[in-house]
């Protein structure tokens, strides 16, 4: 009966797309490339003639966005709004019609609940470059949260489950600085930090951890709002509203790679010569950054660095001339990813660091796509 019933189903669903005389384009690829606004997503989406409809969802659904799909013969765009939706066909090799959606809308938006209106403060300490909160999970002891803006899931070590009574219930994937590998899930959970309160939150295990951090979470406890990461007074402020920025702050674009971790500009300068990209903002690592092979290779820049040493998959050099939020910083070192015939390991350019970001205040808008970056005494030393 089951099986009956979802036949019904898919046929009822497939009838109302015929019936709207959906747009219809052409591939005979799988492979589909994506401009979702300011984000170029060259190998991120695959045709499933299966799903119906296979739902692309917006990186920033509240911003008006500019998306385009192109497939190896052909190409659509839509302007969508907050809440909008738009339906097309892919046909693709002359015969397999497939139900495409792309949804300005969040697939899975975990907002805290909060115990009082306006702003929330969270107060947070650093060790090691790192950002660390103090909360719980469901009912366990007070855990040791670090705060890493390039991490898109929420994890836990290993060695704290045993704090948790955590009930992991199925078996998923966890891609990290490990590699991509599979790990037990916890699909539930319930998170408390600083009198927030978020629920229905699923956790991975991982070894990939310092022995005195519990937890790792993201930007996406903060999709759809906006708050401040102020490395002086060592909090973090949820705003209810975009507030006065002061006119110190430099505003800049933002991607969200995956709708969640946040990327951002910056430039090196060789010979007078500008070459600008997009960096992962990565709180998560303690260092100055990792440059990564693509960018290195597009632009020709390896023997534009001083070399230090070669270290495994990567060489240390001295950071030449950097420019961040209209800063200039060329003092300390920098990972360069080795060159490869397999590309980069990084989707972007590479990533910078909790080193060189804690030099800056930030405000971070999910809403709208942009990151403000002020120089902090911690820039100024």
């Amino acid at each position: 009966m089951k099986y009956i019933l979802l036949l019904l189903l898919v046929f009822v669903f497939q009838n109302l797309f015929a019936q709207q005389n959906l747009p219809v384009i052409l591939a005979n690829s799988k492979n589909v490339k994506i401009y979702d606004g300011l984000n170029y997503k060259s190998n991120f989406w695959v045709i499933f003639p299966e799903t119906k409809p296979d739902i692309y969802y917006l990186d920033l659904p509240r911003k008006k966005t500019l998306v385009k799909f192109i497939t190896d013969k052909d190409s659509i765009s839509f302007v969508l709004n907050d809440g909008e939706i738009k339906d097309f066909i892919v046909l693709l090799n002359g015969k397999d019609s497939c139900y495409t959606r792309i949804s300005a809308n969040y697939p899975n938006l975990k907002k805290p609940k909060k115990v009082s209106q306006g702003n929330d403060t969270i107060p947070f300490t650093m060790k090691n470059n790192r950002v660390y909160f103090k909360g719980k999970i469901n009912d366990s002891e007070v855990l040791n949260i670090q705060f890493d803006l390039g991490a898109s899931a929420v994890n836990i070590n290993k060695k704290s489950v045993k704090k948790t009574e955590i009930n992991f219930d199925k078996k998923g994937y966890l891609t990290n600085s490990d590699g991509t590998n599979e790990t037990k899930v916890s699909s539930s959970n319930e998170i408390k930090i600083a009198g927030l309160k978020w629920s229905n939150i699923e956790i991975y295990e991982t070894k990939n951890m310092d022995k005195y951090e519990d937890l790792i979470v993201g930007n996406s406890f903060f999709l759809d709002q906006i708050y401040m990461i102020d490395y002086e007074k060592n909090h973090l402020i949820l705003f209810a509203n975009l507030p006065e920025i002061d006119a110190s702050f430099v505003k800049q674009n933002m991607i969200l790679d995956g709708g969640i971790r946040p990327i951002f500009e910056a430039t090196f300068v060789f010979d007078d010569k500008i070459y600008k990209d997009w960096f992962l903002f990565d709180t998560g690592n303690t260092g100055n950054g990792i440059i990564g092979n693509g960018f290195l290779t597009k632009n020709n820049l390896y023997d534009k660095f001083s070399n230090i040493i070669g270290l495994g998959s990567k060489k240390i050099a001295y950071i030449p001339k950097l420019m961040i939020a209209e800063q200039m910083i060329d003092d300390g070192v920098i990972s360069l990813e080795k060159q490869n015939k397999n590309g980069s390991h990084y989707k972007f350019s590479g990533l910078f660091g909790n080193k060189i970001l804690k030099r800056f205040n930030v405000i971070i808008d999910n809403k709208a796509g942009f990151i403000y970056m002020k120089p902090n005494f911690f820039g100024q030393n």
